[in-house]
């Protein structure tokens, strides 16, 4: 929601406005985020080794490899999102208050790992449905 909803808005937005909006929602929608993404991984996992895919057999099928992949882009997704919400975001914001000259460089990473984070969100869902269509 937030990547569909609040950034594209805040965008439109210029200045001090933008990195205080950005700032706010960032901090408000952390302990959401955070948590939708523990009950994803718990209930795929839960999935996973209902439909077998936690077995040695893993691999056998079509479904196994598509869970798998989905798993490993489930994983980065997370690993995006730390470096977003606790390494590169908390790193531009000390920069910017300091008026470091390495802003724009973290600042066009920060983008990057955005953007990065972006096609996962629609990668996964994507994955898991194509992986139910294979339990037929």
């Amino acid at each position: 929601m937030l990547v569909f909803v609040g950034v594209p808005a805040i965008r439109k937005t210029e200045g001090e406005a933008r990195a205080l909006a950005m700032r706010e929602l960032g901090r408000r929608w952390r302990p959401l985020g955070w948590s939708a993404m523990g009950v994803a991984v718990l209930s795929g996992l839960w999935l996973t080794n209902r439909h077998g895919g936690l077995d040695r057999a893993a691999l056998d099928s079509d479904f196994d490899r598509v869970l798998i992949l989905k798993s490993v882009l489930v994983v980065a997704l997370c690993i995006g999102a730390a470096l977003h919400d606790y390494v590169i975001g908390p790193r531009l914001q000390r920069e910017l208050r300091a008026s470091s000259p390495q802003a724009p460089a973290t600042r066009r990473r920060l983008v990057i790992v955005g953007w990065i984070n972006f096609a996962l969100t629609l990668a996964v869902p994507i994955l898991g449905a194509i992986a139910l269509g294979l339990l037929n």
